[in-house]
This record gives C-alpha cells, sequence and structure tokens, in this order.
C-alpha cells in the first residue's frame, strides 16, 4: 500500500475523500441499475467531473443540497422612523441660534397656513417663558386668543394650566410653546403636513432651551416628538423620553374644561411631573 493511501486510512478517508464509515452506503447508490425494457430518463444533477470515479459522483450529489442551500437568510435592513435622513430645510433649522429660529418662523411659507396668516395679518406664535426652563409645555396650535397675545395657552385653558403648575409649586420657571406656530382655520385640528413642515422649528427650540422636563398635553403634540399614533389615555400611564428628556403626557387644558372627571387622572400626571425635577411636594 502506498504511503498516501496508508495516510487516507489512517485518517479514515478514502481516496476520493470519502468518510469511509459511508462509503458502502455511496457505493450501493452509485452501483448500475438492473436494465429495464425501456430506460427512463432521470433527471441530471450535473456534468459528471472528468477522473472522478462513481463513488465520488455520489458523495458530490450527497452532498451538494448542503453546500447550495444557504442556512441563513438575512432580513432586510430597515431605517427606523425616528431615524428619517433629514432634508436641507430641516439641517439648516438645525443649526439656528435663538434669533434666526424666530426670524426664520416668522418668514415660513413651507406650509398651506402661511397664506391665511398673511392674508389677515396675523402673527405666528413662537412661544413665551424663560430659557433654561424647569418644565416646557406643549400644546398643539395657537387660537385668535394665543395669536392676540402672542402666547400660548390664554385665557381659560392659561389659567386652568397656570393652576395645575402651581399646585406642584412649578408655575414660574416655566415655558409654553405649541407644535403648530401658526393658527389653523376654524380651530381646526392640526394637518400631518403642517406638524412635518413645523417639526424642524419644535426641536431646534427644544434644544436651545434645554428644558429639564417636557410637558406635553394633547395627542397631535406626542405625535410630533414620540412618533407614536398610540392616545394619550395610554402614553400617559408611563413617562416617555424625548432625547433623553423626561416627557410626562397628559390632557390638553381646553380638553379637561369640558371632562371634568379627567382632572383627577390629569393630577396624577402633575405627581408625575414634578417627580422628574427630583424636588418633593411640600
Amino acid at each position: 500500500m502506498s504511503r498516501r493511501a496508508l495516510i487516507l486510512e489512517e485518517l479514515g478517508l478514502n481516496p476520493v475523500w470519502v468518510r469511509t464509515a459511508i462509503l458502502p452506503e455511496l457505493q450501493i447508490s452509485a452501483a448500475p441499475a438492473a436494465p429495464v425494457a425501456a430506460p427512463v430518463a432521470a433527471p441530471v444533477a450535473g456534468v459528471r467531473p472528468q477522473g472522478l470515479s462513481p463513488v465520488a459522483v455520489a458523495a458530490h450529489q450527497a452532498l451538494a443540497p448542503l453546500v447550495s442551500t444557504p442556512k441563513f437568510s438575512p432580513p432586510p435592513v430597515t431605517i427606523p422612523a425616528n431615524n428619517k435622513p433629514e432634508d436641507e430645510r430641516s439641517k439648516r433649522i438645525a443649526i439656528m441660534n435663538w434669533d434666526e429660529l424666530q426670524s426664520a418662523v416668522s418668514s415660513c411659507t413651507a406650509c398651506p397656513l402661511c397664506q391665511s396668516r398673511q392674508k389677515n395679518n396675523e402673527q405666528p406664535v413662537f412661544g413665551t417663558g424663560p430659557m433654561q426652563p424647569n418644565i416646557m409645555v406643549l400644546g398643539e396650535a395657537p387660537d385668535h386668543d394665543d395669536e392676540a397675545q402672542l402666547s400660548p395657552f390664554p385665557v381659560e385653558a392659561g389659567r386652568l394650566l397656570d393652576n395645575m403648575l402651581a399646585a406642584i409649586g412649578e408655575d414660574t420657571l416655566v415655558y409654553k410653546a405649541n407644535i403648530l406656530k401658526c393658527r389653523t382655520p376654524g380651530k381646526r385640528n392640526p394637518q400631518a403636513v403642517e406638524a412635518e413642515q413645523c417639526a424642524p422649528f419644535l426641536k431646534r427650540q427644544i434644544e436651545l432651551l434645554q428644558p429639564k422636563s417636557l410637558f406635553v398635553v394633547g395627542r397631535f403634540a406626542l405625535k410630533t416628538l414620540l412618533e407614536s399614533d398610540e392616545p394619550v389615555s395610554v402614553l400617559r400611564e408611563k413617562l416617555q423620553h424625548y432625547k433623553q428628556i423626561p416627557l410626562v403626557v397628559s390632557y390638553n387644558p381646553s380638553y379637561l374644561l369640558r371632562n371634568l372627571p379627567d382632572k383627577s387622572r390629569a393630577w396624577h400626571d402633575l405627581l408625575r411631573l414634578k417627580a422628574t425635577l427630583s424636588k418633593p411636594l411640600l
């Protein structure tokens, strides 16, 4: 026996690199079948390579499915909703300072709301309050009273909001704003395209103000920041976050004026808001 044959025998392989333990099985499968009256065409597994024995061909055919069939197909790559690529306008807004941001809001023509604003000689409502506040309150869209006073949450709803914040001792370092800076016709709800165009202003405003906590009232404000269609009643059950800033969800003061039983639920939201500021409630 040659040296090569001795080595192959020691490794448990035959000269065509097939384990000797399965060699009898492969030899049986490679043996010619008994002649029949009419030969039946069999599917061709592949062209037999030159110089290989029937045993080698049988081994090749037995192992082919294991080699050719991938064991794992990676899932398609998807981009999360909150990682959407920014357009050029959003990139410009993202590096504005406070004065530039206010000027950009005043001259904005990105959505159809600018037409009614210019026609009626209205002013956008940018927001009011101190820089670096403890709390930034976010509503949905200004109405006639907001626009007249250039301040979100005026009159009755604003008084209720002030009383709510005073009840937890947090009615001073508060900045108030809306997700939309322009009035909507007939006090209608914000439309998706309007919120989308105003969102870069709001997000830059939050970055510049650096509030300790966000108090978001109303489902349209939630959709802009959290990109969620969950209702207020669900999201308010636990603390949320926007870019590592604690975010507490609650009902809009205007809603609470019409739905008095939900004031008790709003009180729990206020306690959750107070807890994010790490100050004991006296």
